[in-house]
């Protein structure tokens, strides 16, 4: 399991007040401030560790989720350093009204802001601090993220954001969870002969997923739902038929369901502009400029696990 680094305030916090005022679980006063790593000499503790599980409405107690779940701490500490050595502040009226809303929110549930912070293990001080750290991260990403780079990657990528659909057809050949490398072998094969014979002419894509297909959709010719690029039809579908002509067969290509091939039938053009899906954009690439980030830092940073964490 593994969880995205971009900040999404203020989903997470909502959750774990929600979590918190519905009867969630409740974070455990023992052992808390156990420091579980440290970076560049700032702790991470267990308390952070608890606080992250419960944003997430994580229960379990999975070592590889709670070792994720300290990467992605790690990442918050550096970033938050980072945002510190740019002199990134958030002005306080708004880091003010951001903590309203959170108290309100509270208030709106008929419970005490103090003591349902309290009992989740927030002093106002780290409530301030949970806040603030996407709120600053938002102020340097637009600072970085320029019309023009709005512009260039909508250019780019225009058909997946402008409401394009599209209608396909697909042949599917399932394979086993754990395939073996001659399986999957056998099956591209198998996927690359029919689609060369569909090319020559000697049964068309219809006949050939009437015959062959191992999906439901076998009976209609092997026809797709019309979808846009992030829509019905699954992305790992999408992602190789939009770059696709009409009338144009993929090459054989592998997803969780199995090897297929796929034709783009038909293509019906988006109307949607720039300024209508900027702020998807904008959330491509600040989630983008974070993850680089990160990267970058985590180059030069000290980084300690604690031997309880370290494997």
């Amino acid at each position: 399991m593994s969880f995205p680094r971009r900040l999404t305030y203020p989903f997470p916090l909502c959750l774990t007040l929600c979590l918190v005022l519905t009867g969630g679980p409740v974070l455990k006063a023992a052992d808390t401030d156990q420091v579980l790593v440290t970076v560049n000499g700032q702790p991470v503790t267990q308390a952070d560790l608890n606080f992250a599980r419960l944003s997430r409405g994580i229960t379990g107690n999975q070592q590889a989720v709670n070792k994720q779940l300290l990467e992605n701490l790690v990442d918050q500490r550096l970033i938050r350093e980072f945002l510190a050595q740019q002199k990134i502040t958030v002005p306080p009226k708004q880091l003010d009204e951001s903590v309203l809303k959170v108290e309100k929110f509270i208030r709106k549930k008929g419970d005490d802001p103090h003591q349902v912070l309290t009992k989740m293990g927030f002093t106002p001080e780290k409530l301030r601090a949970a806040i603030a750290l996407p709120l600053a991260w938002n102020i340097y990403a637009q600072r970085e993220i320029s019309l023009e780079k709005l512009q260039n990657y909508f250019d780019a990528h225009r058909e997946e954001l402008d409401g394009t659909r599209v209608a396909a057809s697909h042949i599917l050949l399932k394979l086993p969870a754990n395939a073996s490398s001659d399986e999957i072998r056998n099956a591209k094969q198998k996927l690359a002969d029919l689609r060369q014979q569909i090319q020559s002419g000697k049964l068309s894509f219809a006949e050939a997923a009437a015959q062959y297909s191992e999906a439901p959709s076998k009976t209609d010719g092997g026809k797709l739902v019309t979808s846009a690029y992030r829509g019905k039809m699954p992305l790992v579908l999408t992602q190789h038929v939009f770059p696709l002509k009409e009338g144009e067969i993929s090459e054989p290509f592998q997803s969780p369901f199995g090897m297929h091939l796929i034709i783009l039938d038909k293509k019906h053009p988006g109307q949607f502009s720039l300024e209508d899906v900027r702020g998807e954009i904008y959330q491509i690439l600040s989630s983008a400029l974070y993850d680089q980030t990160v990267q970058k830092l985590r180059g030069t940073a000290k980084i300690e696990w604690t031997a309880e964490t370290k494997s």
